[in-house]
């Protein structure tokens, strides 16, 4: 019995200088609690003392792991202090903070969260983890931020980081800026270029990332394209004139498409009428790897004016015409694919598909069609000239709706199952 007593007591001494260890040194919590080995300039910034830190790094890099690494060790180990994530959008903020969340799940011996939601914690120690909306007017309130991590800086607006400058004036909180480039514009592109900006920056390429081989490199530039690539894995901030990841002369025109091509049809739902977003959907067709854009619908209207385009649509494509629509995160989403499975899509091949990553960088693969002649348009009474407009002024135009769209169903019918006889 004693000699228990004494294992216990052991086990609980060297508990507690664990704990003390992992306290003074995020790396060590790093590897100790959460089985992740830092590479040096992950280390670099989790040691390091410095306010304000630019990650340009590639994508799959890193940056978001380390970020989250940081985010947990101060909840952690300072009580009392808050955590706050922006990022371009809403949806962009919770697969961060879940990216947090399923760290803290590694972590052996962790506290009983007191708030645990899809977009904030909070810990015994009154410590708090929040993700925020993607509009500057619905951040506002918060003071005293002892970390906040902007998300892909590069495109959050200029308004929504300005706003969240004074969360850090009290506290003297770090600010942690993390993109791939977007053009030579906006806050993120200034600072970089900024000598004097006061932020300790670090770049790091995919060629300067051992855990991506060589043929996932070569797999990303055919994906990407060459464009993409030297933004999104080589970290070059472009000129904004040549930043555009469309072409005009890129897409032909025809006639039609084989009839046995296989055809999806992506859905981009915003019931926002009289102006902003635009509800999408583009009919895309494929046949021995060349795609065809045979349709888009487009549409500023009120929810039942959605629902009845979305019918009236599928009606006229026809029932071999695969349906797939955005679904948008948490129980509101999943809501709405319910209702229009029920509802107003019944008898036909529908699914909701989540959209993970920000827009710029699921438009790739289809911009990497593109640019090698893969990608056809074919005539019809809708409008190709706005819609090429919109494809040419990506990312940087006003409206993304049509190309958020075909990027999702160029995803969705590279996804799909065996090629099944249809009919156009």
């Amino acid at each position: 019995m004693i000699a228990e007593e004494q294992a216990r007591a052991l086990s609980a001494g060297l508990s507690f200088c664990a704990k003390w260890r992992q306290s003074l040194d995020p790396v060590a919590f790093a590897v100790e609690a959460l089985s992740i080995i830092p590479e040096p300039w992950q280390a670099e910034v989790l040691r390091s003392r410095e306010k304000r830190f630019l990650l340009n790094c590639t994508r799959q890099g890193g940056k978001s792991t380390v970020a989250a690494i940081l985010a947990l060790h101060i909840a952690l180990f300072r009580p009392d202090s808050l955590v706050l994530i922006i990022s371009p959008s809403g949806r962009q903020s919770a697969e961060l903070f879940d990216k947090i969340y399923k760290l803290f799940c590694r972590i052996p011996d962790r506290p009983r969260l007191v708030t645990d939601n899809v977009l904030s914690m909070e810990l015994p120690n009154r410590s708090r983890i929040i993700a925020l909306p993607d509009s500057e007017d619905k951040i506002r309130g918060y003071s005293d931020a002892d970390l906040i991590v902007e998300d892909e800086s590069a495109r959050v607006p200029d308004e929504t980081h300005d706003a969240v400058q004074p969360m850090l004036i009290v506290s003297d909180g770090r600010y942690l800026e993390l993109s791939t480039p977007k053009g030579k514009k906006g806050h993120f592109y200034r600072h970089w270029a900024d000598e004097h900006s006061g932020y300790r920056k670090i770049k790091v390429t995919i060629d300067e990332t051992p855990h991506i081989s060589e043929a996932k490199r070569a797999d990303m530039l055919r994906e990407l394209g060459t464009r993409m690539y030297q933004q999104e894995c080589m970290c070059e901030f472009l000129d904004v004139a040549g930043a555009g990841i469309f072409r005009r002369e890129w897409f032909e025109i025809v006639d039609s498409c084989p009839a046995e091509a296989r055809q999806v049809r992506r859905w981009d739902l915003a019931a926002t009428a009289g102006g902003g977003d635009a509800t999408a959907g583009v009919r895309l067709a494929e046949h021995k790897g060349i795609f065809y854009i045979v349709d888009v619908r487009h549409l500023r209207g009120t929810p039942g004016q959605v629902e009845a385009l979305v019918g009236q649509t599928a009606q006229l494509d026809g029932a071999h015409v695969r349906v797939r629509m955005e679904q948008e995160p948490g129980s509101a989403g999943l809501n709405t694919i319910d209702h229009y499975r029920r509802n107003i899509l019944k008898g036909y091949d529908f699914k909701g598909v989540p959209s993970t990553g920000d827009k710029t960088m699921r438009a790739g693969p289809v911009s990497a069609a593109a640019e090698a002649g893969n990608v056809k348009i074919v005539r019809g009474t809708w409008d190709i000239s706005a819609f090429l407009d919109e494809l040419v002024s990506f990312p940087d135009g006003d409206y993304d709706d049509r190309v958020d769209a075909l990027s999702g169903a160029f995803g969705d019918i590279r996804r799909s199952a065996e090629p099944r006889i249809i009919g156009l």
